[in-house]
């Protein structure tokens, strides 16, 4: 990897691992629109991809393998695409892991997972 994982990425990533099996609640909010994310993972890995020409997609992402649904903004469901959820952290501002969730917080978006 380029970018050199933190303490907070490894510990991020290392509870996540320990929740494998389990069904997790993903809620994005960005620019008051809220995005929840139900899956039950099968793991959890810090990732680099090469940088994009326009930078949109973000190089270093959390990356969520699991089987689930997405809830859309009529109060369907839709299935993840590829059985994969990506959380970038190339922008982390702070990361909090909590005994039932955990938040990661960017300049773009928080994230809040939460497990039983």
């Amino acid at each position: 990897m380029h970018r050199k994982p933190t303490e907070d990425d490894l510990e991020l990533e290392k509870t996540l691992n320990q929740l494998n099996g389990k069904v997790i609640q993903i809620k994005k909010e960005m620019n008051r629109d809220v995005d929840v994310t139900t899956m039950t993972l099968s793991s959890a890995a810090l990732h680099e991809r090469p940088p994009t020409i326009d930078g949109y997609v973000s190089p270093y992402v959390l990356r969520l393998k699991g089987k689930g649904k997405i809830s859309t903004s009529d109060g369907q469901y839709e299935q993840i695409p590829y059985d994969l959820y990506e959380i970038p952290l190339t922008d982390k501002l702070h990361t909090h892991v909590n005994p039932n969730h955990i938040s990661i917080k960017t300049e773009e978006a928080t994230f809040t997972i939460t497990y039983h």
